[in-house]
């Protein structure tokens, strides 16, 4: 019986210390996100204002790599692929690349590349769960979690959907795989992260569904077919 409440009390402890991590993470990097989405939407108005814009990019992209060969020439972990190699072999994250994974892709996007907002946020995510494991001395395997939990709260605090980065957050180190233990610290990081960047000032794009398909095993087999097609 002693051995059973003792299993229990762990158990709870466990809970209500990945609640709290997740929480702190998930306000932290909503911040971080809210910080580089408002600044990248400043970034773009100013350079796209500007009646010498098109001239101007050919100088930007040749700064952008300036800046990748000389200021961050290691910091290489800056797309979703690496980030999930990095996070499953538990690897610590350099802020200097969490600084460059900031800066860099508001540069590149301002200055009319080509390039998305998730991985950034995804990176910077990553790098501030990192640091934080480190600070607070967290194990191998509970910073491979807080890193998660960053890389969670990063996709829904860019994209508005806390839900949808959870579940990429648990499934990203495992394709068609679930890491279900961290599957509560990533939906708490997520929420924490979406309510940060939405009460402060952050609009998502949101599409209003005018109709409701009828399920009928015609529909669904056109699903399948579609499945099959852009798989």
């Amino acid at each position: 019986m002693s051995k059973q409440v003792s299993e229990q009390t762990i158990l709870l402890f466990s809970i209500l210390k990945w609640v709290a991590l997740a929480a702190i993470i998930g306000s932290i990097v909503g911040l971080t996100t809210t910080a580089f989405l408002k600044l990248l939407n400043f970034s773009i108005i100013k350079f796209q204002s500007n009646p010498y814009f098109l001239i101007c990019i050919p100088i930007i992209f040749l700064l952008n790599a300036l800046l990748l060969k000389y200021l961050w020439p290691k910091e290489n972990i800056d797309t979703t692929d690496k980030i999930i190699k990095t996070i499953h072999k538990s690897q610590p994250i350099s802020w200097k690349s969490g600084v460059k994974a900031f800066f860099l892709p508001i540069l590149t996007i301002a200055g009319g590349g080509s390039a998305g907002k998730e991985a950034p946020c995804a990176d910077v995510g990553a790098t501030a769960g990192s640091i934080f494991g480190k600070i607070i001395k967290l194990t191998k395997e509970d910073r491979k979690k807080i890193m998660i939990c960053g890389v969670s709260a990063g996709f829904a605090a860019v994209f508005g959907t806390p839900i949808a980065g959870a579940i990429f957050g648990v499934e990203m180190l495992f394709v068609g795989g679930i890491l279900y233990e961290v599957l509560l610290p990533s939906f708490i990081a997520g929420v924490m992260a979406y309510h940060v960047s939405s009460s402060m000032g952050i609009k998502f794009f949101t599409y209003q569904l005018n109709f409701i398909p009828v399920i009928t095993e015609s529909f669904l087999l056109k699903i399948v077919l579609a499945g099959l097609k852009f798989n």
